[in-house]
């Protein structure tokens, strides 16, 4: 009997890497894709070195032609993907109307972002938007279609507390966030009853390695989502440490 098939766009080596090994060594077959060819085939070497079912796909989740050719090369490789998690986003600490107050912005011991710097532009944010939402609709479209013919499926957005209030320096993000949750509540509406599990999981702090946000711990609440039994499906997860987490840094 075949393996399950998750497919992770958003390969990175914080969350999107944890995430791969989270549902290979719970027994599924994963594609995962990310925009560089060089960093893909080296997580796709180190992976298999470590035993597991992988194969990794260079390219642009903001593009539907460039995502439609990894989709058919998934489906060469695995056949029709029984999860989907959207883990992409272009993420750039950035205001709207006046120049970055920050040439980086920085929490904790966590890798800092490089600010944009200027103000935003027009196209800019629609690039924002091709990647941070518009990129997952598209993935869900080509998955949902075997996901109803076989009566399950899971499909998981990678969400955050900035979905909710956005913070100075992260207007793009924070814009690219709520929409993204809208989506998400929508999809659930539309495939609940239909056997497919939809959610977004609101990340409420930094995610650092050792602390309460460590990235194997996040992806371990993803797994326990798409192993959730339908009476408990939610269109929304909120990861949070503690109570007081989420709380704008900036105020």
């Amino acid at each position: 009997m075949s393996k399950p098939c998750t497919v992770v766009i958003g390969m990175g080596p914080g969350l999107g890497r944890a995430l791969v090994k989270k549902f290979t060594e719970e027994g599924h077959a994963v594609a995962f894709v990310g925009r560089r060819e060089a960093e893909i085939r080296r997580h796709e070497a180190e992976l298999r070195a470590e035993g597991l079912d992988v194969t990794g796909f260079p390219g642009d989740a903001g593009s539907q032609e460039s995502m439609a050719k990894v989709f058919d090369q998934i489906h060469a490789t695995y056949g029709s993907p029984e999860v989907l998690i959207y883990n992409a986003a272009l993420i750039e600490p950035s205001r709207f109307v006046t120049p970055s107050g920050k040439a980086e912005v920085k929490y904790g011991t966590a890798d800092g972002w490089n600010s944009l710097g200027e103000p935003v532009s027009v196209d800019y944010l629609k690039h924002a938007f091709s990647v941070n939402v518009a990129g997952a609709l598209d993935a869900a479209k080509k998955v949902v279609p075997a996901m109803l013919e076989r009566g399950r499926g899971t499909i998981l957005f990678t969400g955050g507390v900035l979905a909710f209030e956005p913070w100075i320096e992260w207007g793009v993000t924070s814009l690219s966030k709520a929409a993204l949750r809208s989506l998400g509540r929508s999809l659930y509406k539309e495939l609940n009853d239909k056997g497919i599990n939809v959610s977004t999981i609101a990340i409420h702090g930094t995610m650092q390695a050792g602390t309460p946000y460590d990235h194997d711990l996040v992806a371990a609440a993803y797994w326990a989502l798409h192993q959730q039994p339908a009476d408990k499906w939610e269109a929304e997860y909120h990861f949070r440490a503690d109570e007081a987490d989420g709380s704008d840094p900036d105020v």
